[in-house]
C-alpha cells in the first residue's frame, strides 16, 4: 500500500483540542490520531448500522466503567469512615 500525503486546514483550537487527544490517547503523532479518526468516521458513514452498534457498545462500557469507579470509591470512603472511627475510639484523635 502507497502512503498519499494530505494536507488539511484547521482552526487553532480545534489543533490544541487535537494536541490534547493525542497526548490523552497515547498516540505517536498527530498523523496517527487523525487516521484513527477517520477510520472510526468512516465505518460510521459507510455502514451506518455498524456505526451505531460500535457506538452504543462503547457508551455501555463507558457507563459500566464510571459506575464501577463509583463503587470502589464509596468502599474506599467506607474504610476510610472505619478507620477515622477506629482512630477516634482509641483516643488519638478527637
Amino acid at each position: 500500500m502507497n502512503d498519499i500525503m494530505v494536507s488539511i486546514r484547521i482552526p487553532e483550537s480545534l489543533l490544541l483540542e487535537l494536541k490534547a487527544y493525542v497526548e490523552k490517547e497515547h498516540f505517536m503523532d498527530m498523523s496517527e490520531a487523525v487516521r484513527n479518526i477517520v477510520r472510526k468516521k468512516w465505518l460510521y458513514f459507510d455502514q451506518p448500522q455498524l456505526g451505531e452498534i460500535k457506538k452504543i457498545r462503547e457508551d455501555i462500557k463507558e457507563g459500566v466503567k464510571k459506575k464501577s469507579e463509583k463503587i470502589v470509591m464509596g468502599k474506599i470512603f467506607e474504610e476510610l469512615e472505619k478507620i477515622k472511627e477506629q482512630i477516634k475510639e482509641e483516643g488519638l484523635i478527637r
